[in-house]
């Protein structure tokens, strides 16, 4: 599994290079399930029953925890820290709003390599908090990698080729969390 991001001709590889594909995707979220577009089960995004409510868990098909979504309580920011699996020892990502006033949601998203600077950050999220609609590009750059619109009860997400689909479920999930205030989809 990757642990960095690469971004050249093979494309962006956050979690894992089996969720990169070489073709734009759709994929469906409705609550907490995200389908393709034959409607098959890509990922569930789970609540621990005990435990505080400000932690999720992104499992596979087969119930197996990739990765998990815990917000930093302390945050101004609205910080959420990714980590990979189930528990939290191996951080991959960072994600946080930009500022604590927004108009519209700017979301940053740090890579494990550049956590302790944060000087410029490796993705940006622009959103509508009232659309639920956002735009993943690489860093401050105007390169979009994915787009999200809400439709007819659900979030579509179109993933550009060769961009890790898992990292970009995440970063939905994560959207809506911040804002919802924590409690998401």
């Amino acid at each position: 599994m990757a642990t960095q991001a690469s971004d050249k001709s093979s494309g962006i590889t956050i979690i894992g290079s089996e969720f990169v594909c070489p073709q734009s995707s759709d994929l469906t979220i409705v609550g907490d399930t995200v389908k393709d577009t034959n409607g098959n089960k890509v990922f569930k995004v789970k609540t621990p029953l005990f435990g505080l409510h400000n932690k999720r868990i992104l499992v596979d098909p087969n119930d197996s925890p990739l990765l998990t979504m815990k917000m930093k309580v302390t945050s101004k920011h609205d910080r959420w820290q990714v980590y990979r699996g189930s528990d939290l020892d191996d951080k991959i990502f960072t994600v946080k709003r930009s500022s604590t006033v927004q108009l519209k949601t700017r979301v940053e998203v740090f890579l494990k390599q550049n956590q302790t600077k944060e000087s410029s950050c490796d993705f940006t999220i622009k959103g509508r908090f009232m659309k639920r609609a956002c735009t993943i590009y690489v860093g401050a750059s105007t390169k979009i990698i994915a787009q999200v619109y809400e439709g007819d009860e659900r979030l579509v997400a179109t993933i550009y080729p060769n961009v890790d689909y898992a990292f970009i479920v995440t970063l939905i999930f994560v959207f809506d969390l911040i804002n919802m205030g924590g409690t998401g989809i």
